[in-house]
């Protein structure tokens, strides 16, 4: 079984809703490929991580059940990192961005994935969607959330690398004015921006952004 099959067969442990056609034959050499999996006389499984170890027994059943499923999501975001790392800090993020809202999506498609939403400020987001009332339109562009942006860029420097998910153009792009604040307030950072992807959010499923953002992440890679 490839790496990137053992990530997939991980990455079900986290669905949401709860996967229910996990097979045991694919998942216990995907749990092989990133920890010890030693089986007992008694036919229980010991699987050990980072100096952690969980018990468990597939009692000849085919499909992973649901109450296994949560037993092992747990397992996999305690043991992910040592103790002693610091678990603010990843290898690669991706931002799927507009001037509502942010999702955040750290450790993308490793069985380590962390999701977190930031919301623009009401009243500011009603600034920024404002239109103008004379000519010349073209030349009005909706105002900075700064604080808003921030917040996302915050979180972009807990990452090695980024790939920014928005729609749009000009000024009604987000990963714009993302950038434009970036470059103005952390210019530091913007090398950690690897990739930015247009696309639309509204019509793509969270599993879709995640996907088009791996992509991105792994076209960068190839590129260095």
């Amino acid at each position: 079984m490839s790496e990137q099959k053992h990530v997939h067969i991980l990455s079900q442990l986290s669905a949401h809703p709860i996967a229910r056609n996990i097979e045991w034959s694919e998942l216990i050499p995907a749990l092989s490929s990133i920890g010890l999996l030693q089986i007992e006389k008694n036919g229980s499984y010991h699987f050990t991580r980072n100096d952690r170890t969980i018990v468990f027994d597939i009692s000849h059943r085919k499909e992973v059940d649901i109450e296994d499923v949560l037993k092992l999501r747990h397992f996999l975001q305690s043991s992910a990192m040592p103790e002693s790392d610091n678990l603010d800090l990843v290898k690669d993020t991706i931002v799927a961005i507009d001037h509502h809202e942010a999702t955040i999506y750290h450790s993308p498609g490793t069985v380590s994935e962390r999701r977190m939403r930031i919301r623009a400020d009401l009243m500011k987001e009603r600034i920024l969607h404002t239109h103008p009332t004379s000519a010349p339109y073209h030349e009005s562009s909706p105002l900075v959330d700064n604080e808003y942006y921030s917040t996302v860029i915050e979180e972009i420097a807990k990452a090695d690398r980024t790939v920014i998910l928005s729609h749009g153009t000009g000024t009604s792009n987000a990963a714009s004015q993302l950038l434009g604040v970036m470059q103005k307030e952390y210019p530091e950072l913007v090398s950690r921006i690897v990739a930015i992807k247009s696309c639309d959010l509204e019509a793509m499923t969270e599993p879709q952004l995640v996907h088009s953002g791996i992509d991105a992440l792994r076209s960068a890679g190839t590129d260095q």
